[in-house]
């Protein structure tokens, strides 16, 4: 009699490699800069783009100085919508700078 081999779902698997190959803290610091769209929500997000994280540090580029500001007062109020979001404190800092789009 042959024996089953027990089956697992692709994300369980995908889960798997992940943790093997030892890349489990950059696919989380990746999503701290996926969901920022959704943290801050459309409007915020039209004048303000997460391009990295590094270092504890989510680095956020805003179309002016205007917004950079704002969103500089508006801080505290993200990183903990961000925490919640991912669901443990991986953003210690948020870096805004001003570029042109």
């Amino acid at each position: 009699m042959t024996r089953l081999k027990k089956t697992t779902s692709l994300g369980d698997a995908l889960r798997e490699l992940v943790r093997n190959l030892g890349m489990e803290g950059k696919l989380e610091e990746q999503q701290a800069v996926d969901r920022w769209p959704r943290v801050v929500g459309e409007r915020v997000a039209a004048h303000a783009r997460a391009v990295f994280f590094d270092g504890g540090k989510l680095f956020v580029e805003c179309d002016s100085a205007t917004w950079s500001q704002e969103l500089h007062y508006m801080k505290p109020d993200i990183l903990k919508q961000l925490d919640q979001s991912l669901g443990r404190p991986l953003v210690r800092d948020i870096i805004f700078t001003n570029t042109r789009r």
